[in-house]
């Protein structure tokens, strides 16, 4: 029972972390404070979305229930919404200092202490483990600085989180289930929502042990949750020669691809928070990948940054090579133009940090992101914005990337003056926070001159051979996966065309 060694320690191990270290950082409030005060736009856009929803205001009630399942009973939507309500209350109390913000999401958080259990026995139990699992975890760390959460809730809230969430997710990686008698059984998304879970509860119950597995599945692991078999060949962009990452998922569609990026920004800035550069890691893999999808999607496969290129350039509809793939179960020969141009919140983080704050060249990248400001209405929104709180895609990772990371040129000088390196150092010398102090910033967004302008009102030119919508086509999928009903396509994390829906 290898994995028990993760569950034990409820208490914190060492107190080396930074608080609040997951999506959010400290540096992150302070900007955005700064940028609202001013009035200034898209922060202040983004933010007028945010609060016009209802999960976002009081009164809220929680819905919890003590099973949830997002199958049988087909009730998870609960947990989903109630997630996402967590994260959005917090954060107004974070950026607002109204307490009634911070009582609604501790009501939520306590309520879901107190009463879950399971969150089902099929394979979906990992889905709900690893998605909710991250942003339950990630609501909890904006609020663990409340008192009266902190003195009355928070303990509850980890145990729940260890039992019931991180249980699961160890024992998935783990590839213990039987239904894994294939490591690369699942595809791409099951697992990297595992390690974000896994990351944001290591940090939420200050768990060494549970942060350092998560990284190091991330970096050595035997399954699709690892970065080299989530970005699985490297391939070389037509025209220019430039290296592109082919996402595991490019052969199925490119709405579960463009979650994978959506997963990979949530890992990479949550280690990144912590002083672990994950988004540099073999080259900056994550990158190579977004180019990919974006032509095909934008992304490529050393870093997610060439792995976002990958996944940007397709998807914006331009062609790009693809190597046959086969995990032992399913096998594809060609790229997939099902959901092709699906659009997640998922590029802020990508854009500003490979782009504005390390100054990498990531054209793909930035020409996605307009087009989710184009699709968006001027900034990428989060979980809960559009389509029906009913359809898990609409929920699948918490977003907001315009209000937490969207940068100007002076917000770049600052944390650049700040830092030697400009990235984050190892965990164990300074913590990420230390590093990047970001005051407030009046001036216009300017991008480097190697690429194209990032607009909330236009989407550059490029060139390229165009792909065809009449070309588009869906796959059929079951139902309790149906997934991001903003677009042309509805489909789920774990469904699969012809295949058990575990696969």
């Amino acid at each position: 029972m290898k994995a028990l060694k993760f569950l034990l320690p409820l208490l914190p191990l060492v107190s080396s972390f930074s608080h609040p270290g997951l999506v959010v950082a400290e540096s992150d409030l302070t900007r955005l404070r700064g940028k609202l005060s001013a009035e200034l736009d898209p922060w202040q856009a983004c933010w007028n979305k945010l609060v016009s929803m209802p999960p976002a205001n009081i009164p809220y009630t929680p819905q919890a229930v003590s099973s949830v399942d997002r199958d049988n009973e087909a009730n998870a939507d609960l947990l989903w919404q109630d997630a996402a309500a967590a994260f959005t209350l917090a954060l107004r109390w974070r950026v607002e200092g109204n307490t009634s913000y911070a009582d609604a999401a501790t009501a939520i958080l306590t309520s879901w202490s107190e009463k879950l259990i399971s969150i089902g026995t099929n394979d979906d139990q990992y889905l709900v483990a690893g998605l909710q699992g991250h942003q339950l975890a990630n609501a909890g760390e904006l609020l663990r600085d409340y008192i009266p959460f902190r003195e009355n809730g928070l303990d509850k809230f980890r145990t729940m989180m260890v039992h019931v969430f991180l249980a699961k997710n160890i024992y998935f990686l783990e590839h213990r289930d039987g239904s894994e008698h294939n490591v690369k059984h699942f595809f791409a998304n099951w697992e990297l929502a595992q390690v974000a879970s896994i990351l944001a509860i290591g940090v939420l119950t200050d768990n060494t042990t549970t942060w350092n597995f998560a990284v190091d599945y991330f970096k050595n692991g035997t399954g699709n949750g690892a970065i080299n078999n989530a970005i699985t060949n490297i391939v070389q962009e037509p025209g220019t020669g430039n290296p592109l990452g082919q996402g595991q998922e490019e052969g199925r569609d490119q709405g579960h691809s463009a979650l994978d990026f959506a997963l990979l920004g949530v890992i990479g800035q949550q280690a990144w928070n912590q002083g672990e550069d994950l988004f540099a890691y073999n080259n900056s893999r994550i990158l190579l990948g977004l180019v990919y999808p974006i032509s095909i999607n934008v992304i490529i496969f050393f870093s997610p940054t060439h792995r976002a290129e990958y996944f940007a350039r397709y998807n914006l509809g331009y062609d790009v090579p693809f190597e046959p793939y086969t995990n032992g179960i399913v096998s594809y020969t060609e790229i997939s133009h099902a959901s092709r141009g699906d659009v997640r919140w998922a590029w802020e983080v990508l854009y500003n940090h490979y782009v504005m704050i390390k100054g990498q060249k990531a054209p793909w990248t930035t020409q996605y992101l307009n087009k989710t400001y184009e699709t968006f209405g001027g900034f990428e929104p989060g979980s809960g914005s559009s389509g029906s709180p009913r359809v898990s895609g609409n929920y699948d990772t918490l977003g907001w990337g315009t209000l937490l990371y969207h940068l100007n040129e002076s917000d770049v000088t600052l944390i650049r003056d700040s830092s030697t390196t400009g990235s984050a150092i190892h965990r164990s010398s300074t913590p990420a926070t230390s590093l990047v102090k970001i005051q407030e910033a009046t001036t216009s967004i300017p991008v480097n001159s190697d690429f194209l302008l990032v607009s909330a009102t236009a989407v550059p030119a490029s060139t390229g051979k165009p792909y065809s919508k009449e070309h588009h086509h869906g796959h059929h999928h079951h139902n309790h996966h149906n997934h991001h009903d903003y677009n042309s396509v509805s489909q789920g994390p774990g469904s699969c065309p012809s295949l058990p829906k575990n696969q």
